[in-house]
């Protein structure tokens, strides 16, 4: 078994300081991606990273909501991180059909000073609580892209790094690998194609140098999410509930916080439902004669 290399995760200051001379928490990214299953739009995807300059720490937000060819699933999770990304507490929920799950989460030391992930999970009205051990360098796997920018090698090709994460939603810790292969322009956006193996399982990301995930595919599952300039592409046919989006990112999320919206003001194809990729997730089903 290879050994896991922990990336450093002390932040660069000329990236952090003026961000947390702030008043109020600064968005750092924010958007929409449209969810699409073997090339079938089934449902959205909203993401916003800030940080909170006051109690210097990260805050992760994010709602998946797919139809019922998606298998009708609403997901949720609110993660928080210091300002050197180690974790401090995440509140996931999910809901697919009748079957509910909420996870409340707390980082803290045991007896012995050693930190502990702390678990409240509620599966289906069952309450279960456990504390499991959390080494040193393992981090939620939400702030995967930060800890990227971060990495001792940076984001280039040829760059592979190997860590240790929690997954939101079991709670568990699991190896993971990212390959950055190239360089490739996608969405109007110069970005970096990177492989991502995580619960093994494999995906394809685009990432830009800011650490925006523009186009993110699961060759094996079929299952693309696209990053894109205007909502309504993402949200089109789809339940939206404003009042409860409102109520978990603490306002109603534009999703103009992001590259692909910048660049769809220059060229209005870009992010668009029309636009055609070259990376679409592979049919795995027959289509209908």
């Amino acid at each position: 078994m290879r050994r896991v290399h922990y990336w450093p995760i002390v932040l660069i200051l000329s990236f952090l300081s003026p961000l947390l001379v702030m008043g109020q928490n600064k968005t750092l990214f924010e958007g929409y991606y449209s969810v699409l299953a073997n090339g079938t739009h089934v449902g959205y995807y909203i993401q916003r990273y800030e940080i909170d300059p006051k109690k210097k720490e990260f805050i992760s937000t994010s709602f998946l909501r797919t139809n019922a060819i998606g298998g009708n699933i609403s997901e949720s999770l609110k993660a928080y991180a210091s300002d050197t990304l180690k974790p401090i507490r995440y509140q996931y929920t999910s809901l697919q059909g009748k079957e509910a799950k909420t996870i409340d989460a707390n980082v803290r030391k045991n007896k012995r000073g050693q930190n502990v992930l702390q678990l409240k999970t509620s599966d289906n009205g069952k309450l279960i609580v456990s504390e499991k051990p959390l080494k040193e360098g393992v981090f939620f796997s939400t702030f995967l892209i930060y800890l990227l920018l971060q990495g001792e090698k940076g984001i280039k090709p040829g760059t592979k790094y190997e860590f240790s994460a929690v997954a939101e939603e079991d709670g568990k810790v699991y190896p993971g690998e990212v390959f950055i292969k190239s360089e490739e322009m996608k969405m109007g956006v110069n970005t970096f194609k990177t492989l991502y193996t995580f619960k093994k399982t494999q995906f394809v990301n685009f990432i830009n140098d800011m650490g925006e995930s523009i186009i993110s595919i699961s060759p094996a599952l079929g299952i693309e999410a696209r990053l894109v300039a205007d909502p309504k592409t993402a949200t089109a046919k789809m339940t939206v509930n404003n009042k409860s989006l409102s109520l978990l990112f603490g306002n109603l999320p534009k999703g103009l916080e992001n590259k692909v919206y910048t660049a769809a003001q220059k060229t209005p194809s870009i992010g668009s439902e029309n636009e055609t990729s070259e990376n679409k997730a592979p049919q795995t089903t027959p289509k209908k004669k």
